[in-house]
């Protein structure tokens, strides 16, 4: 009696649960986050030869537009807002599964400044709400979530259930994602900030990197050496005020990217502190900058130039410009913001 009531209780569990599953994807919000990641998680068969993953820092300050029309590289833009560190190493593995050969990954390192021990739950979901269901994608919920959210992550239906009443046609059918797919995953502000940087001092102080970032930057160092890829850590300008008084943050993020350049360089990893060289890019602060952490489109367009000269000087990146199986590549770039700052 006993065995038969727990196996009906089982069947109830397993059937919720497919219920539930089912249901996630109409309540989950269909912003350009999602549309790009399923495009370059797994609906695009293009390759590419760079992969870049990170925070919003990453999102709207590296467009592979521009890494494309000054160079001919092809490269996707997996970051989204609010990822962070030990999120950006699962979306990686991620896109590993179908682009598991690219000649090197870029990682945005602003995340190893943060010290709580774990994200924001709301800006987490621009991540992880877009993964498909896999071991890959349980093991993010449990390593980069509280526990006391897993189960709304597993089941993103309950934390959206509010929105039955507001439902409309695209969420029932979605967009087409495929219409995201020439911005290749690179989406940033247009605004002009006005203000300087007033926290930039050159120091040489150093903090402890915290913990949880210190494991993450090793596992990335650990997945480039499984994969074969070059890895590259970056971080963008920014200024670090309002970061040094937060809570779950260091208070002195310079003396923090100090010691992650140190663990860069002991592990023969380039890191590159566009902070430091912002005079070197031509990037003025206040008209560069989308806000005061965020670069705008022409600061984008400076430092992905920048960053793609790296790339060719640096490693041997194939020109596809004149590979027919990226003929589409022009196209999507005459569609980019990046068409308007460069032509």
């Amino acid at each position: 009696m006993v065995r038969k009531l727990i196996g009906k209780f089982c069947v109830f569990l397993i059937i919720t649960g497919v219920f539930l599953t089912a249901l996630s994807p109409l309540f989950i919000y269909k912003i350009a986050h999602r549309a790009n990641l399923i495009q370059g998680l797994y609906d695009s068969d293009d390759g590419y030869d760079v992969l870049l993953i990170g925070s919003s820092h990453m999102n709207g300050g590296l467009d592979p537009n521009v890494l494309w029309k000054k160079y001919g590289i092809a490269s996707y833009n997996y970051a989204t807002g609010g990822q962070t560190l030990e999120t950006s190493y699962y979306v990686l593995k991620e896109a590993l599964k179908k682009h598991g050969d690219p000649d090197v990954v870029a990682v945005d390192a602003f995340y190893a400044a943060c010290s709580a021990p774990y994200g924001e739950s709301a800006l987490l979901s621009n991540a992880l709400d877009n993964l498909k269901f896999s071991a890959n994608k349980a093991e993010a919920i449990f390593q980069c979530v509280s526990p006391r959210d897993w189960v709304s992550f597993f089941f993103p239906v309950l934390k959206y259930h509010f929105r039955w009443s507001t439902l409309d046609p695209k969420d029932y059918s979605f967009f087409d994602t495929a219409s995201f797919y020439y911005t290749k995953g690179f989406d940033s502000g247009l605004s002009r900030w006005g203000k300087s940087d007033v926290s930039y001092a050159d120091t040489r102080n150093k903090t402890a990197i915290p913990p949880k970032s210190l494991r993450y930057l090793q596992k990335f160092v650990d997945l480039s050496k499984q994969y074969g890829f070059s890895l590259v850590f970056l971080n963008f300008p920014a200024d670090y005020s309002d970061y040094n008084k937060m809570d779950g943050w260091v208070d002195d993020c310079e003396a923090l990217f100090n010691s992650v350049a140190d663990f860069a360089a002991q592990r023969g990893v380039p890191f590159l502190d566009y902070c430091d060289r912002m005079d070197e890019i031509g990037l003025d602060f206040a008209n560069d900058m989308n806000n005061a952490s965020h670069l705008n489109l022409w600061g984008a367009c400076k430092l992905s130039a920048d960053f793609g000269a790296y790339l060719k000087r640096n490693y041997s990146l194939e020109d596809r410009r004149s590979d027919p199986a990226y003929a589409e590549w022009n196209l999507d770039y005459r569609r980019s913001q990046a068409h308007s700052v460069l032509g």
